[in-house]
């Protein structure tokens, strides 16, 4: 009964996270060329709410539905998305269609050439894709290959913006925007958040003979904390530098596969402990696989050759930083309090590790595969 209870509450929660994970769309102009293009980006299942899409109501919207529906939305998003330059309304013509994977979920990828003249002065963009009706959307807008202008994020509370070709953002303000997504992510991210839990949990034990012992002094819990976390927090930096300073590329699909894997391989080690010293070098090797993870998500927010780049990556990385901390100081009393308990070993080291493995699984089948087999 404990166990269906505790599967129960991290269902909820997982997919209260997994509701608001995913809320980003992307809007990229490339004013390179002959005429004007521009690219939007957009979770799938975004679109369920204005359109049905599951054709054999099976609870699942495949990629061969999607496609089934793509005249559907083509229109929607052409009426969504208005673009003026110069001050005249821009002719929009979509000439391809894309659906990826992206962050473990279906995106959709629409290219649009438009029909203004060159040169350009300024884009005044209005895009009201899905904020009519989720006010916690968010659409990040930039031009491609621009060193002098910045991302800019559109809401609810904001959906129009002129973008100026010769518009200089300030590096406090390059670095605020990213230190706040790079909050934002680790927080939504359920995948890294089960993983750094996975290394919490065992961290109020140390081990002797393969048999977990309690820690009594929250001295030395903290102290194996922060060797856990440090060495998490390096390696991820290590590799999300790298990545997103295109030093070092890894597939996506692989990087996912490898993130649930090492959820996998901390869960199973709390039920059948092989790594029982120094998990602080588990950590590390483990973080730098999450460092390309969380690259994934900067690759498709910061532009590479801006005057910003340094502030925005510093940003991003700080942001996860502090969204990693407050994580382990809201948790990590709780765990020491909870040790003392009969219910702790059973059912939080124990029985949450054997569900998060389970889940674990299930993603890693579900990312080297493409399926949609969980519902967060």
């Amino acid at each position: 009964m404990i166990i269906k209870i505790l599967f129960s509450i991290i269902f909820v929660l997982i997919s209260f996270l997994h509701a608001d994970l995913l809320k980003e769309n992307f809007i990229t102009f490339d004013l390179n060329g002959s005429a004007p293009k521009a690219v939007v980006d957009f979770e799938s299942d975004n679109l369920e709410k204005f359109m049905r899409l599951d054709d054999n109501t099976n609870g699942i919207v495949s990629w061969k539905e999607i496609r089934a529906h793509k005249k559907e939305i083509e229109k929607f998003v052409l009426s969504h998305v208005q673009i003026r330059v110069d001050g005249k309304m821009c002719g929009k013509k979509i000439t391809g269609f894309e659906i990826y994977r992206r962050v473990h979920q279906s995106y959709i990828k629409l290219y649009l050439t438009l029909s203004c003249a060159l040169p350009h002065e300024a884009i005044d963009l209005k895009y009201n894709l899905f904020f009519d009706v989720d006010k916690d959307q968010k659409a990040f807008v930039k031009i491609k290959d621009d060193n002098r202008s910045k991302p800019v994020i559109l809401s609810g509370r904001k959906v129009e913006v002129v973008l100026k070709m010769q518009q200089k953002a300030s590096l406090w303000s390059a670095f605020k925007n990213f230190l706040v997504e790079g909050i934002w992510h680790i927080w939504m991210g359920y995948d890294h958040i089960l993983f750094l839990m996975m290394l919490l949990i065992p961290s109020v034990y140390y081990y002797r003979d393969g048999r977990p012992l309690p820690r009594r002094r929250f001295k030395d819990v903290l102290i194996e904390v922060l060797k856990v976390v440090t060495g998490f927090s390096v390696a991820h930096s290590i590799t999300l530098g790298l990545s997103v300073g295109d030093v070092v590329h890894l597939d996506p699909t692989f990087v996912e596969v490898a993130i649930a894997l090492s959820v996998l391989f901390t869960a199973v080690n709390n039920l059948y402990p092989m790594v029982t010293r120094h998990a602080w070098i588990m950590a590390f090797m483990f973080g730098l696989i999450h460092g390309f993870g969380f690259a994934n998500v900067l690759h498709d927010l910061i532009i590479k050759n801006s005057n910003d780049f340094l502030a925005m990556l510093f940003g991003f990385n700080l942001g996860v930083e502090i969204g990693q901390l407050a994580i382990v100081a809201a948790v990590l009393p709780f765990l020491y309090v909870l040790e003392k308990t009969t219910f702790y070993k059973r059912f939080i080291l124990y029985g949450f590790s054997a569900l998060t493995a389970v889940i674990a699984i299930l993603w890693a089948v579900e990312r080297a595969f493409h399926l949609s087999i969980m519902p967060f």
